[in-house]
């Protein structure tokens, strides 16, 4: 009897050797900063456990994820570098965050005050990176009060504040101004820090687009996100991105082929009109593949 596991045609093929040297790669355009990927949402749906012990093998000193779970399984996974919760969870994950080894991007007192309970609860000490928003306005505490937080966590006796941060909005277009603003706004927070004698041991914001565009440095940690997996951050970072491979490949097989006449449309709203008589083949595939509805209206090419 056949095994239904395998009666499908469609997979996504996953390479770790073009996993592995596109971090070989982005560890050398790094440096001297560490290379930290991030391997949230499954690694960009790549599998994360399995990416997160290639990445360490080829070079990357730590890891980045987005949520508290996401973390743990690595952790349960044997994962033992660093890894860095990308946003605030919620106080009531300070436990489990603390118990894994997690190192927590905090900008809020309340989740700070939480950390540090649970940190001294356990009788351990917790890393935390505080998150400057210099302008992109989704998440970090506000210039102006980065220096109080900052005495806030270095008081706490549970905290360590390993890192300072930011993040940018535009640094995938070289045009737009905004890069510049956000890390004249993000220097002179840092100066700010020094006066009030508070030295992180890291200070980051490169991304993926602003490591390939040499904007990283002096930064001590580059966070590579989507360019590990061979993926394009952005339009303006294209022509950089040639000497990465794409790590995934999406195959699967025609399951039916018919011909269609000229002025007839195909699919949901008829929105395809073939202006000739035309050849049009079916995929099975579909919205739990990823493949959006809208699809149609992409340069998306088999």
């Amino acid at each position: 009897m056949a095994d239904a596991r395998v009666l499908r045609p469609t997979r996504a093929e996953v390479n770790l050797g073009a996993l592995r040297r596109n971090v070989t790669l982005l560890a050398q355009r790094a440096a001297p900063a560490e290379l930290w990927v991030v391997v949230k949402a499954d690694a960009y749906g790549h599998g994360a456990a399995q990416c997160a012990a290639v990445v360490v093998q080829a070079g990357a000193r730590g890891l980045c994820v987005a949520l508290a779970q996401e973390g743990v399984a690595l952790r349960e996974a044997g994962i033992t570098v660093p890894i860095l919760v990308l946003s605030e969870q919620s106080p009531a994950a300070a436990e489990l965050l603390v118990a894994h080894d997690l190192t927590c991007v905090v900008y809020n007192e309340h989740y700070v005050a939480a950390l540090a309970d649970a940190a001294r609860r356990a009788a351990r000490q917790v890393k935390v990176h505080l998150k400057i928003d210099t302008g992109m306005h989704r998440a970090g505490v506000d210039s102006s009060g980065a220096v109080s937080l900052a005495r806030t966590i270095v008081s706490s006796s549970g905290l360590l504040l390993d890192g300072v941060m930011t993040h940018l909005a535009t640094a995938d277009d070289p045009r737009h101004e905004a890069t510049k603003r956000q890390l004249a706004a993000f220097n002179e927070v840092l100066g700010e820090l020094r006066r009030a004698d508070i030295q992180p041991h890291h200070v980051h914001w490169a991304n993926s687009a602003a490591m390939l565009r040499g904007v990283a440095t002096p930064s001590t940690i580059v966070r590579a996100g989507i360019a590990t997996y061979g993926l394009v951050p952005g339009n303006g970072v294209a022509d950089l991105m040639t000497s990465l491979e794409p790590v995934m490949r999406l195959r699967t097989e025609v399951s039916h082929v018919r011909r269609v006449a000229a002025g007839e449309g195909i699919s949901y709203g008829l929105r395809t009109v073939v202006q000739n008589d035309t050849t049009v083949a079916t995929l099975p595939l579909g919205y739990a593949d990823g493949i959006a509805r809208r699809a149609w209206q992409t340069d998306a090419r088999v």
